[in-house]
């Protein structure tokens, strides 16, 4: 026979939502890293940044099950391009430089 305690079921505790904080934050960054093209000393750390922080995100959705990595996906993919938008800046940066330096 069962008692009434028997028959009380355990709390459920709610399990926390998974952060997309940091999927965010590598977008952000990216966008952010792709629009300062023209100072390549600030937009080359900032896509850096956006790249680590989306990588670390997608290792965190997939050990938690998740699927949808659109917004993680997307700030590494214009993390991405935001690093060689900046890198072609500053080698033309230099180049420039270089060539006004010889002119003289």
């Amino acid at each position: 026979m069962t008692t009434p305690a028997e028959l009380v079921a355990e709390p459920i505790v709610p399990q926390p939502p998974h952060s997309q904080a940091r999927g965010t934050a590598g977008l952000v960054l990216s966008i952010l890293g792709i629009l300062s093209v023209i100072a390549p000393y600030l937009g080359l750390p900032l896509s850096i940044a956006a790249v680590v922080l989306s990588s670390q995100q997608k290792v965190r959705d997939r050990q938690a099950g998740e699927v949808g990595l659109s917004r993680t996906t997307a700030g590494r993919v214009t993390g991405i391009v935001g690093i060689v938008l900046n890198g072609i800046m500053g080698a033309v940066l230099l180049v420039v430089v270089i060539v006004m330096r010889l002119a003289r």
